[in-house]
Protein backbone atom coordinates (compact mmCIF):
# COMPACT_ATOMS: atom_id res chain seq x y z
CA UNK A 1 0.00 0.00 0.00
CA UNK A 2 1.42 3.64 -0.99
CA UNK A 3 0.85 5.61 2.11
CA UNK A 4 2.47 8.60 0.60
CA UNK A 5 0.69 12.25 0.03
CA UNK A 6 2.14 15.22 -1.73
CA UNK A 7 0.74 18.75 -2.05
CA UNK A 8 2.45 22.06 -3.61
CA UNK A 9 1.93 25.46 -3.49
CA UNK A 10 3.60 28.74 -4.33
CA UNK A 11 3.88 31.02 -1.55
CA UNK A 12 5.35 33.94 -3.08
CA UNK A 13 8.98 33.47 -4.40
CA UNK A 14 8.51 29.91 -2.94
CA UNK A 15 7.26 26.68 -3.49
CA UNK A 16 6.47 24.48 -0.48
CA UNK A 17 5.93 20.81 -1.44
CA UNK A 18 4.58 18.94 1.61
CA UNK A 19 5.33 15.09 2.28
CA UNK A 20 3.20 13.12 4.18
CA UNK A 21 3.35 9.45 5.09
CA UNK A 22 6.26 7.36 4.25
CA UNK A 23 9.16 7.69 1.97
CA UNK A 24 10.96 4.30 0.76
CA UNK A 25 12.42 2.88 -1.95
CA UNK A 26 8.94 1.84 -3.11
CA UNK A 27 7.84 5.60 -3.98
CA UNK A 28 10.86 7.43 -3.90
CA UNK A 29 11.00 7.64 -8.00
CA UNK A 30 7.45 9.34 -7.35
CA UNK A 31 8.84 11.98 -4.72
CA UNK A 32 11.94 12.59 -6.93
CA UNK A 33 9.63 13.58 -9.74
CA UNK A 34 7.26 15.98 -7.47
CA UNK A 35 10.23 17.42 -6.09
CA UNK A 36 11.80 18.14 -9.57
CA UNK A 37 8.79 19.30 -10.61
CA UNK A 38 8.61 22.19 -8.26
CA UNK A 39 12.30 23.07 -8.63
CA UNK A 40 12.62 23.04 -12.78
CA UNK A 41 13.23 26.70 -12.93
CA UNK A 42 16.66 28.65 -12.60
CA UNK A 43 16.92 30.25 -8.57
CA UNK A 44 14.23 28.48 -7.47
CA UNK A 45 13.47 28.28 -3.95
CA UNK A 46 12.15 25.14 -2.37
CA UNK A 47 10.67 24.44 0.81
CA UNK A 48 9.86 20.50 1.74
CA UNK A 49 7.51 20.31 4.44
CA UNK A 50 8.32 17.19 6.08
CA UNK A 51 6.35 17.60 9.69
CA UNK A 52 3.90 14.55 8.90
CA UNK A 53 6.15 12.35 7.43
CA UNK A 54 6.81 9.39 9.70
CA UNK A 55 9.58 7.66 7.92
CA UNK A 56 12.31 7.88 5.38
CA UNK A 57 14.93 5.55 4.72
CA UNK A 58 18.13 5.97 2.32
CA UNK A 59 16.75 5.87 -1.00
CA UNK A 60 14.35 8.93 0.39
CA UNK A 61 17.46 11.01 1.81
CA UNK A 62 19.44 10.64 -1.36
CA UNK A 63 16.26 12.13 -3.28
CA UNK A 64 16.75 15.37 -0.80
CA UNK A 65 20.46 15.37 -1.31
CA UNK A 66 20.75 14.65 -5.38
CA UNK A 67 17.74 17.72 -5.60
CA UNK A 68 19.59 20.00 -3.04
CA UNK A 69 22.81 19.27 -5.15
CA UNK A 70 21.14 20.35 -8.83
CA UNK A 71 19.47 23.47 -7.63
CA UNK A 72 22.53 24.43 -6.03
CA UNK A 73 23.59 23.97 -9.71
CA UNK A 74 21.27 26.31 -10.89
CA UNK A 75 21.35 28.72 -8.49
CA UNK A 76 18.23 27.49 -6.49
CA UNK A 77 17.98 26.59 -2.25
CA UNK A 78 15.96 24.18 -0.59
CA UNK A 79 14.97 24.34 2.90
CA UNK A 80 13.43 21.75 4.97
CA UNK A 81 10.76 21.67 7.42
CA UNK A 82 11.61 18.70 9.78
CA UNK A 83 10.27 19.44 13.59
CA UNK A 84 12.18 16.98 16.45
CA UNK A 85 11.16 13.36 15.50
CA UNK A 86 11.46 10.76 13.43
CA UNK A 87 12.81 12.31 9.72
CA UNK A 88 15.04 14.84 11.57
CA UNK A 89 16.65 12.36 13.87
CA UNK A 90 17.50 10.12 10.07
CA UNK A 91 19.02 13.33 9.14
CA UNK A 92 21.53 14.11 12.02
CA UNK A 93 22.07 9.98 12.36
CA UNK A 94 23.26 10.13 8.58
CA UNK A 95 25.04 13.19 8.72
CA UNK A 96 23.30 15.08 6.35
CA UNK A 97 21.24 17.99 8.49
CA UNK A 98 23.94 20.23 8.16
CA UNK A 99 23.26 19.99 4.10
CA UNK A 100 20.15 21.93 4.75
CA UNK A 101 18.54 24.77 6.69
CA UNK A 102 15.93 23.34 8.90
CA UNK A 103 13.24 24.79 10.07
CA UNK A 104 11.05 23.60 13.24
CA UNK A 105 7.64 25.04 11.65
CA UNK A 106 6.56 25.86 7.95
CA UNK A 107 6.06 29.53 8.79
CA UNK A 108 9.63 29.88 10.23
CA UNK A 109 11.14 28.42 6.80
CA UNK A 110 8.88 30.78 5.02
CA UNK A 111 9.73 33.89 7.05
Amino acid sequence: MDVLEMTRRRHGEMVVVSIAGEVDADNAAKVRRCLGEAAATRGSRLVVDLSDLRFIDTTGLGVLVRLRAELSEREGTMALVAPDGQVLRRLRRTNLAPLFPIYDTLSQALA
